[in-house]
């Protein structure tokens, strides 16, 4: 599971992607420590076929959902489970996105340590590319339309099992994909089994150091949260 991670500043992702100002969501503000139901930064294909970053809810609402509440613990995609579950199904095969981070948090259940209440917690560690720079999670992402109100952009990412030096910490991870996955990630004529393919060749070269267990408390941010202890 991947509940927090960190995104990257606005000039960061518009360099990533080569996107110009007026695509790229002026709205943005880094956040060192994103939780589940956030609005986070998102890129997907307008209609002109254009990567642009939208704003959207973390925790996907699947636009055929009924009830007056969104989902909850929709945040994350089991990439193994996706083109079946009904949650995820639609959304993998046609609105696939890329979730713009600068890294993510896992904590080490084989790792007790106190936080500053003194009460025992497992240690948080900071994951990175190697040599740092913008990461692109693969992601999925709906609208849905309140019975009243207006309708709501939303997305979640995608996990796989851990690999490499990720694995020691955590058995799951985000499925990051490099820029030359993108194009095929996000376009609507890109079948399942491409994508799944895609997904297995994601991404690898990750290492992770310990952090603050100050980042266990959502209301803690700030760029001390990244900073190895």
């Amino acid at each position: 599971m991947c509940g927090r991670y960190v995104t990257p500043e606005e000039a960061a992702m518009e360099r990533y992607w080569h996107i110009g100002r007026h695509n790229s969501g002026r709205w943005v503000d880094r956040v060192y420590n994103v939780a589940p139901t956030s609005q986070v930064p998102a890129v997907v294909l307008n209609e002109a076929g254009e990567q642009e970053v939208v704003a959207a809810r973390w925790g996907l609402i699947p636009f055929w959902w009924k009830k007056p509440t969104p989902p909850t613990f929709s945040f994350n995609a089991r990439s193994e489970e996706a083109a079946t579950k009904p949650m995820w199904r639609q959304a993998i095969r046609t609105h696939r996105c890329l979730m713009p981070a600068a890294g993510w948090y896992e904590w080490n259940e084989q790792e007790p340590v106190k936080n500053k209440a003194g009460r025992t917690v497992h240690q948080p560690y900071y994951h990175h590319a190697i040599g740092d720079g913008v990461l692109a999670i693969a992601g999925i992402w709906s609208t849905w339309s309140p019975p009243d109100g207006e309708p709501i952009t939303s997305c979640a990412l995608l996990t796989k099992e851990a690999e490499g030096l990720v694995a020691v910490i955590h058995n799951r991870m985000p499925v990051i994909l490099a820029p030359e996955q993108w194009a095929a990630w996000l376009s609507p004529e890109t079948s399942l089994e491409q994508a799944y393919v895609t997904i297995a060749q994601a991404r690898r070269d990750f290492e992770a150091y310990r952090v603050s267990t100050d980042v266990g408390n959502t209301r803690n941010q700030g760029a001390e949260l990244i900073e190895p202890i």
